[in-house]
């Protein structure tokens, strides 16, 4: 199939969300990108607890496998970036992961700052009622894999306001396979991605596609055709004003942004009053 997008008559996909979590006309949701990025480390209860603080819809979070099976919270495979330690995640106890300053790259006042657990979030999650997660498997996992942290998420209460997400075909498919229950993204980062991307999204029962924020910004009908097919639509990561106004017209549900206050304030004074202007 050309990158030409084809509608199917499937029902609603975005109906699979949560209530709380649909698309709905003229409202594009703050997604905070690996917590509120821009104030606290990323991935780390500071960051998460100002994204509530910014007003955030969401939080976005990556999980990746510790060496003793825990699944954890952070964004690469080395720890390195946001630690100091050179060691491979996947080869590093959840225990000596959370031992680890996750916090003094960031600034002094957060030293200290640890690499939660999947667990610890979903506890700090079922005290904070109001704010949707959108949890990204990093890397491509097997259903028997993923079993441990989706029983995570059941057992706090979060699956009402949780959306698995992915880059690896075989990663949403064991989402689908291990938590039908649980609404479904897949995440898209190259134009020659958008190939048979419908019958992708449909074999695999997702409700939304995630593309790299350029690409509904330089295509703009993807974001359209893939939400008159009932796709909701989270582009990532867009830091910038005219990044926001772009994707605003585009037709995005939602902006994963490492500076959700900011794109709250934009979204009240900008997009909010250009909206009603228009209308």
């Amino acid at each position: 199939m050309s990158r030409t997008l084809r509608a199917t008559s499937r029902a609603v996909p975005s109906d699979l969300l949560p209530e709380s979590l649909r698309p709905q006309p003229g409202h594009i949701r703050t997604i905070a990108h690996r917590g509120d990025s821009s104030s606290a480390p990323e991935n780390t209860i500071a960051a998460f607890d100002a994204a509530v603080a910014a007003g955030s819809d969401l939080i976005e979070i990556d999980v990746r496998i510790a060496a003793d099976g825990v699944p954890v919270i952070i964004h690469d495979g080395s720890a390195l970036r946001t630690t100091g330690m050179a060691a491979d995640v996947a080869l590093t106890s959840s225990e000596s992961l959370g031992a680890a300053d996750a916090g003094s790259w960031f600034g002094p006042g957060f030293a200290g700052a640890r690499v939660p657990t999947l667990t610890e979030v979903a506890e700090w999650g079922a005290a904070h009622p109001d704010v949707g997660w959108l949890v990204e498997f990093k890397g491509s996992w097997t259903a028997a894999q993923m079993d441990g942290s989706v029983a995570t998420i059941r057992r706090h209460g979060l699956t009402g306001r949780t959306i698995l997400q992915g880059f690896e075909t075989e990663t949403v498919a064991a989402a689908r396979d291990v938590a039908p229950e649980l609404p479904r993204a897949l995440l898209v980062y190259r134009p020659e991605h958008l190939d048979g991307l419908m019958e992708r999204l449909q074999e695999l029962g997702a409700a939304g596609c995630n593309p790299i924020g350029q690409l509904p910004i330089e295509m703009p009908g993807l974001a359209l055709r893939l939400r008159e097919a009932g796709y909701s639509v989270y582009p990532w990561t867009l830091d910038e004003p005219d990044e926001w106004g772009a994707a605003g017209v585009a037709g995005v549900d939602g902006v994963i942004t490492n500076r959700p206050g900011p794109f709250r304030n934009w979204l009240a004074l900008r997009w909010t009053g250009a909206q009603e202007l228009a209308s």
